[in-house]
């Protein structure tokens, strides 16, 4: 008998180490205000994102990366994957500034997103899923192309600004009915299009594309009838017309 009990003991004892080499928990190194700030994660395109443990079954909010002035905090999560997500699928805020990241799966539950201050130039929606992506934050990063963000139908504060943007077809924006909020200042654009079809946005409140390189702006086809703020400053326009009242009947406030 007793050496059937050391024997158990030994098994409970080798399945308990197993069970803990096989599994990293990330833990909260700051709680505030109901977010959970984790710092020290390292993420390469050679970690097994598989063993990791996110606290996401109390926190709703999520913040990786440097958020407070410690030492040695910084974290790198290279390419942000749908593996990962499901490491962390309950949560709905999600924060990662300034972790180097370079890639992007769009997760599809999440509400807000932002990831600025990285070196993203690829970002993958799946025109399959049904995004509740409401606000979406993409500061100061690599990105050329924005054609695959008519799939985030639902979303309503859109942040492109500080990006590669060289021209931009408005026709992307007509597939998100909601949108309040559109910043696209900062980029290199050239020129915007929006083909034969006419752009309606019955929402848009603020367009902000300041400091950029557009000599002329085709709003013919545009019907922003809610839009308040339109923001040109810092670009090289030398005439803007906004003769059709109908179109921007709220419209307040012009920056040239």
């Amino acid at each position: 008998m007793t050496s059937i009990g050391v024997l158990k003991l030994t098994i409970i004892a080798s399945l308990c180490v197993f069970v803990k080499g096989r599994y990293s928990h990330v833990s909260c190194q700051v709680v505030e205000n109901k977010w959970c700030t984790v710092q020290r994660l390292q993420i390469t395109d050679r970690t097994n994102v598989r063993s990791l443990v996110f606290p996401d079954d109390r926190y709703e909010k999520i913040r990786i990366g440097q958020y407070y002035s410690f030492i040695n905090t910084d974290s790198i999560i290279v390419i942000f994957s749908g593996e990962l997500f499901y490491r962390m699928r309950r949560v709905r805020y999600l924060h990662m500034n300034g972790v180097r990241m370079v890639g992007l799966d769009m997760p599809d539950t999440i509400i807000e997103l932002d990831v600025s201050d990285n070196w993203l130039s690829r970002v993958y929606i799946d025109p399959e899923k049904r995004y509740n992506l409401r606000k979406l934050i993409m500061r100061n990063n690599l990105l050329t192309n924005i054609a695959g963000f008519k799939y985030l139908i639902k979303l309503e504060e859109l942040n492109l600004s500080e990006n590669m943007l060289h021209t931009v077809n408005f026709v992307v924006f007509s597939f998100i009915p909601y949108i309040r909020l559109i910043d696209l200042a900062r980029n290199r654009i050239l020129f915007t299009s929006g083909g034969q079809s006419v752009i309606s946005l019955d929402f848009l409140e603020t367009l902000n594309m300041a400091e950029n390189k557009l000599t002329t702006l085709d709003i013919g086809v545009w019907i922003f009838p809610s839009l308040l703020t339109l923001n040109l400053t810092g670009n090289p326009i030398g005439l803007l017309s906004l003769s059709n009242h109908y179109s921007f009947s709220r419209l307040t406030n012009i920056l040239l």
